[in-house]
């Protein structure tokens, strides 16, 4: 009889053992049970990795401020670019403005103007960055085009309140018109590819052949 309930003891105590040994699996498969298999640390690879945390978080510090200011710079670069584009947009409106004044004078003497002294340009009053337009008879640059029949009108620009990258900017664009067969005037709006303080292509507006897709000019005056 004793030796059965020693038998039977032995029996629990391995059935035991065996449930206990599988409780310990299953809580380590699980992540419960990390702590019956990782050694304990000594006093000094508990400081190392404590820096390596605290070092990882003084990077975060760093990076986190360098991304914002990345972005802080794109977003002023986008808005910086949009206001120039804004202004000379308008001018080119401004600019426009005055067609009327080489058209009436065509009209009336069947040619084009051939100094600024037959038409009154300077009763332009200066709006924006458009400080004055000046006008040549003919098209700037093409010595062989007929001056009875072309006309140049060049608008004048102040853009120093853009930065320093356009204070040498004076010639903002230029309008070319041209009396055709019938004798109307097309007017056509173009970069000032003569002038060497003139403002890139980019930044005007599609009407004037320019806009963000645009070729570049010979000069990128202004430009980024």
């Amino acid at each position: 009889m004793v030796r059965r309930s020693w038998h039977t003891i032995g029996k629990l105590e391995k059935i035991t053992a065996l449930w206990y040994g599988n409780c310990i699996v299953k809580r380590a498969r699980n992540g419960a049970g990390n702590h019956y298999l990782q050694p304990e640390l000594s006093p000094m690879a508990n400081l190392q990795k404590a820096n390596r945390q605290t070092v990882l978080t003084t990077s975060e510090m760093f990076v986190y401020p360098m991304i914002v200011a990345v972005l802080t710079g794109v977003a002023f670069g986008f808005f910086h670019n949009s206001r120039i584009e804004n202004a000379v947009s308008d001018a080119v409106d401004l600019g426009l403005e005055l067609r009327a004044t080489i058209e009436d004078y065509f009209k009336t003497n069947g040619e084009m103007p051939q100094s600024e002294a037959d038409i009154n340009l300077h009763s332009h009053v200066p709006s924006g960055i458009l400080i004055d337009v000046d006008y040549q008879a003919g098209e700037l640059g093409v010595p062989a085009a007929d001056k009875l029949r072309t006309g140049t009108l060049r608008a004048i620009v102040d853009m120093t309140e853009f930065g320093t990258r356009f204070e040498d900017i004076k010639s903002g664009f230029l309008l070319i018109a041209r009396a055709q067969e019938d004798d109307t005037i097309k007017w056509d709006c173009l970069a000032d590819m003569v002038t060497v303080d003139a403002l890139s292509r980019r930044y005007l507006p599609e009407t004037c052949g320019g806009g963000k897709n645009a070729e570049h000019g010979r000069r990128d005056s202004g430009a980024e």
